[in-house]
């Protein structure tokens, strides 16, 4: 089985080289977002949000076969919003955003 992995902004140069469109990850049992960034290339640091199957996830949270995974840097403000969702290690997540 696998997923397919959309990777938004500066994080996309980080998992493919040119083109756009979804990253196919080959993944036969569950597995948590920090190994799959793990996988990807990606640093904790860098991602602002997650969102598996049109949701938005925890940090602690698992992926399994046949899951759609959204992945968000930092850099996209109109997350700031998703405070209970966002990455507490991002550098931007230190603050919780003003009402």
């Amino acid at each position: 089985m696998s997923i397919d992995v959309m990777v938004f902004g500066s994080l996309g140069a980080m998992v493919r080289s040119g083109g756009s469109g979804p990253v196919r990850v080959d993944l036969d049992r569950p597995q948590s977002l920090a190994d799959l960034l793990d996988r990807l290339g990606i640093p904790l640091d860098r991602v602002q949000l997650v969102m598996v199957n049109h949701r938005a996830v925890p940090p602690d949270h698992s992926v399994a076969p046949g899951d759609r995974v959204a992945i968000f840097p930092g850099e996209y403000k109109v997350f700031w919003d998703w405070y209970g969702f966002r990455n507490p290690k991002h550098p931007r997540s230190a603050a919780k955003p003003a009402v």
